[in-house]
Formats: C-alpha cells, sequence, structure tokens
C-alpha cells in the first residue's frame, strides 16, 4: 500500500501502525506520531489500522546532556 510519510510516498506491506514503526525501527516508547493530522495515543498505535494514501509523520524524542 502506498502512504505519504514525512512527505514523501511511500510503499509498506505494514497494516497497522505500530507494524509499520517496527518495519522503521522506531520504538513508540521514543516517537510522536501524527497520522491524518491528530498526534496519537502511544496506546493506540497496535490498533490504528493503515490506510491507502493517509499521511504520516514521526517525530522522534532525542534528549541529552
Amino acid at each position: 500500500m502506498q502512504i505519504i510519510y514525512q512527505g514523501k510516498s511511500l510503499e509498506t506491506s505494514a497494516a497497522f501502525l505500530a507494524a509499520f514503526l517496527a518495519e522503521k525501527g522506531i520504538s513508540p516508547a521514543n516517537a510522536v506520531v501524527e497520522y491524518r493530522g491528530e498526534i496519537l495515543d502511544p496506546g493506540a498505535l497496535e490498533a490504528a489500522r493503515l490506510e491507502e494514501g493517509a499521511e504520516l509523520n514521526v517525530y522522534r524524542i532525542v534528549s541529552g546532556g
């Protein structure tokens, strides 16, 4: 399926957001996920189904000293 990830068209075989993040090597605990214009609660990622053409942005939380 085609989605828009970080502003670019991308092909993925993942059906759910959590699977897509795992495919990209992104830990949901260290990311903020914006899907179809809404920020999702981390607990909702397992049940959130990806849709053809949907826009997805992932912001990684980085901390340091």
